[in-house]
C-alpha cells in the first residue's frame, strides 16, 4: 500500500463543529482556516436549465421546480466570515448542523469546497484528509462522508475519527472523560485507550445557541432592551449610562429573518464573552450581588452595568431546570417546543448540569475504570472558556464523588480549547506509525463506503 502521511505530504484535518469549522494541515498547532458554520444563501433562478429544459439533461441537481412556469432555482452560497457578514437583500441563513451531525449534505459540499479551494488553496487529489466526527455519528452520515471525500474531492486517503478520541489526544490522554459544551449542546463522552465507551454517551440540547436565547429573553423582558445588530446602524451618539440609545438606522428592504437573528446573536455572543461569568460556587443570590458588577456597550450606543445578570445566565449550564426561563403555558403541553427556548419542557425536565453529566457518564462505565475517569476529566467547547467554568467543576465533582480523586485538564489557551478535536486529530495524522490506518481509494473502490465501519472505530 502507498505510504500517506510521509514527509512528501502533508495530511489535511477537517474539523466541522456547529458553529464553526476549521481546517488545516497536520502537524501544525493550530488551524490555517477557522470560520462559521453557518452559511448564506441566494436563490435564484438557473438559466442554463431554462436555456436548455427542452429535452437537455442539464446539472439540477440544486434545483427546485414550479409546476406553472417549469423554472428551476438554485442556490448561490456564500461561506466564511466576509460573506456571510455582508448585507445582502433575501439573503438566508442556515445552519447545516443538527445536534452535531450534518443535516444538509449539499451545504456540507460547498463548506468542503470553500475550505480546501478557497481558503486552504489546495488540489484535494494531493493531500491525505482526516475528518472528524461526533461519538454518536449513525452509520449512514459515516458512508455518507467517506462518499463525499472519495467521489466528490477523490481525496487519495482518508479517515473518520472520533472528535472526543481528538480532544484526549490534544491534552496528551488515550484516557479521559470529555465533557464537550459548544453552540448547539453539552456532552459528556468516556474515552478509554484511544476508544469511546458507547454506553457512557450523555448529550443534550443546552449550549450556547440556547443561552443566547435567554440572553435576548432577559434583555427584552426584563430590562426592556432591544438588540440591534451593526449591520442597521447609520450613526449613532454617546448617551448616559441606562438611557435609550440615541442612533439613526440604516434603511435595509428585504432582509430576512435569519439574517437579522444571525447578526443579532453575534452581538449577544460578544456579551456572552464580555460579561458574563459562571459562580465559582453554588450560586447564592446575596453573595452575588455583592460582587462587582460588569459594563458593556450594544452596537446602537445603549450601555449599562451588569450584575447578577452576568451570573444567572450562564448558571444554566450547571442548573437548568432552575434557570431556564419557561413560560406559564409550556405546562399544559410540555412536549410542544417552547420557541424563547428552543427546547419544550419535557426535555427541560430532563436536563442535566454539567457536573451530573460527568458523574452520570463516569458511572455507566466499569468499576475498575473510574478512578481512572475521575482523575482525566478534560473540558473542552466555548461554553467552558466562562471564567469560574472549571472552578465551579472542581466545586461540584468532589461533593458528588467525595471518596475518588478528580483532576480537571482544560487547556489555557482560548484557541486550543475552541480547536481541541482540530488541534487532536494534527497530532494523530502527523504520526509516523497512523499511514497504516488510512482507508486508501483502491481499498474503498474494493469495498465500497462500508469500509468506514471497519477500518474506522
Amino acid at each position: 500500500m502507498v505510504t500517506y502521511g510521509g514527509d512528501e505530504v502533508n495530511a489535511l484535518v477537517l474539523d466541522v463543529g456547529s458553529t464553526s469549522t476549521r481546517a488545516g494541515y497536520a502537524g501544525e498547532d493550530t488551524p490555517k482556516a477557522v470560520f462559521p458554520t453557518s452559511y448564506g444563501y441566494l436563490e435564484e433562478p438557473d438559466t442554463d436549465y431554462v436555456a436548455t429544459k427542452s429535452g437537455v439533461d442539464g446539472d439540477v441537481t440544486m434545483g427546485e421546480q414550479t409546476e406553472e412556469n417549469d423554472v428551476r432555482v438554485k442556490k448561490r452560497y456564500f461561506i466564511g466570515d466576509s460573506m456571510i457578514n455582508t448585507w445582502r437583500p433575501n439573503m438566508e441563513i442556515k445552519n447545516p448542523m443538527h445536534e452535531g451531525l450534518v443535516n444538509d449534505w449539499d451545504a456540507m459540499e460547498q463548506i468542503w469546497n470553500t475550505a480546501f479551494r478557497t481558503m486552504l488553496r489546495i488540489d484535494p487529489t494531493e493531500h491525505p484528509l482526516l475528518c472528524t466526527e461526533p461519538a454518536w455519528n449513525t452509520p449512514e452520515k459515516r458512508e455518507k462522508m467517506v462518499e463525499l471525500a472519495f467521489e466528490k474531492f477523490e481525496f487519495p486517503a482518508f479517515y473518520l475519527a472520533k472528535d472526543a478520541v481528538m480532544t484526549a489526544f490534544s491534552v496528551g490522554r488515550a484516557t479521559a472523560l470529555v465533557l464537550d459544551s459548544g453552540g448547539s449542546m453539552t456532552s459528556a463522552v468516556p474515552v478509554y485507550d484511544g476508544y469511546v465507551l458507547k454506553k457512557g454517551i450523555l448529550r443534550q440540547p443546552i449550549g450556547g445557541d440556547l443561552l443566547t436565547k435567554q440572553i435576548l429573553d432577559q434583555l427584552k423582558n426584563d430590562l426592556n432592551v432591544q438588540v440591534t445588530p451593526q449591520y442597521k446602524i447609520a450613526s449613532k451618539r454617546p448617551v448616559e449610562s441606562g438611557q435609550p440609545p440615541q442612533v439613526e438606522l440604516r434603511d435595509r428592504p428585504n432582509t430576512t429573518e435569519s439574517y437579522n437573528d444571525y447578526q443579532t446573536s453575534r452581538v449577544i455572543l460578544e456579551y456572552k464573552e464580555s460579561v458574563c461569568q459562571v459562580s465559582e460556587m453554588a450560586y447564592d443570590e446575596g453573595i452575588i450581588a455583592s460582587r462587582p458588577q460588569k459594563p458593556f456597550e450594544f452596537p446602537d450606543g445603549y450601555n449599562n452595568s451588569f450584575g447578577m445578570e452576568r451570573y444567572k445566565l450562564p448558571e444554566i449550564l450547571y442548573q437548568p431546570r432552575d434557570f431556564i426561563n419557561v413560560p406559564p403555558q409550556a405546562e399544559t403541553n410540555p412536549q410542544a417546543e417552547i420557541p424563547s427556548v428552543g427546547l419544550s419542557k419535557q426535555q427541560i425536565d430532563s436536563s442535566l448540569g454539567m457536573h451530573q453529566m460527568v458523574m452520570n457518564s463516569i458511572f455507566s462505565c466499569d468499576v475498575d475504570l473510574r478512578p481512572l475517569l475521575f482523575n482525566n476529566v478534560v473540558v473542552t467547547g466555548g461554553n467552558t472558556l466562562f471564567p469560574g467554568f472549571n472552578e465551579r467543576l472542581n466545586y461540584e465533582l468532589p461533593i458528588m464523588a467525595p471518596s475518588s480523586k478528580i483532576k480537571i485538564h482544560a487547556a489555557g489557551n482560548q484557541t486550543e480549547r475552541k480547536c481541541s478535536s482540530w488541534l487532536g486529530g494534527s497530532i494523530l495524522a502527523s504520526l509516523g506509525t497512523f499511514h497504516q490506518l488510512w482507508i486508501s481509494k483502491k481499498e474503498y473502490e474494493e469495498v465500497g463506503p462500508s469500509i468506514v465501519e471497519a477500518k474506522c472505530q
